[in-house]
């Protein structure tokens, strides 16, 4: 019986390049899919918008968390980022608000991760560091902001968390049909959050119509995977 004749050298460049370009387009579906779908996205999701076998995703990544963590660590450190940059502004008040803004953005643009920081559905080493230092920037952000007399003396850096759960009920309740409510809402906690009320911020969106409203209601209403207001779907 003749011997296999294994794979060439010359062949197995073209493997790996078949290889990567699977890896990449795996991801970029993956990006959209958790983007619009949040964390409860399976993988079989991220393989029909891939145009690839579910098996292909399995061999890259064992479980859902193990893509998630590929995914999501370089956003989740992009806040960070935004944070570093909010504190390199020599006026604080302003360093704060613009953290506010772009980190709102970040999260207002990727339902997986708006779950993600929040929910905290994914622990490794890797993200606990950077919701550490996330943290800490929190931390030195909001004492600069009181220090300076601009942000009132009663907000505790926890708080931060919870105006991020109100972007993510405001994103998530007005869906596509008003995909900015969330700014206009912000704008008003923005000013909730000074210590004079001399100067009130310009809205960056106008005021939800009723008509717009009974649109939402009715989207909601009848889309049967449609999210709470929490972000969380309903129980059957």
């Amino acid at each position: 019986m003749p011997t296999p004749t294994p794979p060439s050298l010359a062949d197995q460049p073209a493997l790996r390049c078949d290889a990567q370009a699977n890896l990449e387009r795996i991801l970029a579906s993956a990006r959209v899919v958790f983007a619009e779908q949040g964390l409860e996205a399976k993988l079989a999701d991220v393989a029909k918008h891939a145009g690839v076998g579910v098996g292909t995703v399995y061999r890259r990544f064992a479980s859902k968390d193990e893509l998630i963590q590929a995914l999501f660590l370089s956003r989740v450190n992009d806040i960070v980022v935004i944070a570093d940059s909010a504190l390199a502004n020599d006026d604080p008040w302003a360093g704060l608000v613009y953290f506010l803004k772009q980190s709102g953005q970040k999260l207002a643009d990727d339902q997986g991760l708006r779950e993600l920081l929040i929910s905290g559905h994914v622990e490794s080493p890797a993200f606990a560091e950077a919701r550490a230092r996330m943290s800490e920037r929190m931390t030195v952000l909001v004492s600069r902001a009181k220090e300076q007399g601009k942000l009132r003396q009663d907000f505790e850096p926890t708080d931060v968390p919870a105006i991020m759960w109100t972007i993510q009920a405001s994103r998530d309740f007005a869906g596509s049909r008003c995909p900015d409510l969330w700014r206009r809402q912000l704008g008003f906690l923005i000013d909730g959050l000074r210590q004079s009320r001399e100067c009130v911020s310009e809205l960056a969106a106008p005021a939800i119509t009723r008509d717009q409203i009974a649109s939402v209601m009715s989207m909601r209403h009848h889309t049967p995977d449609a999210t709470s207001v929490s972000g969380q779907r309903p129980r059957s």
